[in-house]
């Protein structure tokens, strides 16, 4: 005869693995970056502060020059040349999260060159995406479209913008992170 302690135990052992699996559906998400000035840097930071995302910076094998203008004519150079930038390794595995956010500052209206050499090396087809960027009076420009016609087939969620940096709690990022069911 099943008592009703025995009744409450299968009841409750029915009932944990689905708490359990609940929990696992909370998104691995990895923020992959530029940050010249440390903009770009503070909103990954908050997002990892809010949600536990894992950051990858991009580093360039070559860094750019010191100097804010001399860096603006490289870039512009480099944009207008279509120039890759060989990037030092990220040493990111992709299938470990569900979600890639990328974030970038606006550099002569569109998104940073060495990410852009990023994401040409990797596969983002099967991720939910969402991209960031920071600038500094310019706003959004072309950064959002040239993600869209580089991610053609990618799921992407909103765009999140910030003229310059975050702090850890902004409530922009997190209305952000929330329209995107990341919170």
């Amino acid at each position: 005869m099943i008592t009703r302690r025995d009744l409450c135990s299968i009841a409750l052992a029915g009932l944990f693995p689905l708490a359990v699996s609940a929990a696992d559906k909370k998104p691995r998400i990895a923020v992959v970056y530029v940050s010249r000035t440390g903009h770009t840097r503070s909103v990954a930071e908050a997002v990892r502060n809010m949600t536990g995302a894992d950051l990858f910076y991009i580093e360039t094998v070559e860094p750019y020059p010191d100097e804010y203008r001399a860096t603006t004519e490289v870039v512009k150079e480099e944009i207008e040349k279509n120039v890759k930038r060989p990037i030092k390794p990220l040493g990111i595995n992709l299938d470990q999260y569900d979600v890639v956010i990328l974030g970038t500052p606006t550099w002569w209206h569109r998104p940073a060159q060495p990410l852009k050499t990023w994401m040409e090396t990797v596969d983002l087809s099967k991720k939910f995406v969402l991209t960031m960027s920071t600038h500094g009076g310019g706003g959004l420009m072309e950064v959002r479209s040239e993600f869209e016609s580089l991610l053609p087939g990618v799921r992407l969620g909103t765009h999140f913008l910030s003229y310059g940096g975050v702090s850890r709690n902004d409530p922009d990022v997190r209305d952000w992170l929330a329209e995107n069911k990341l919170l």
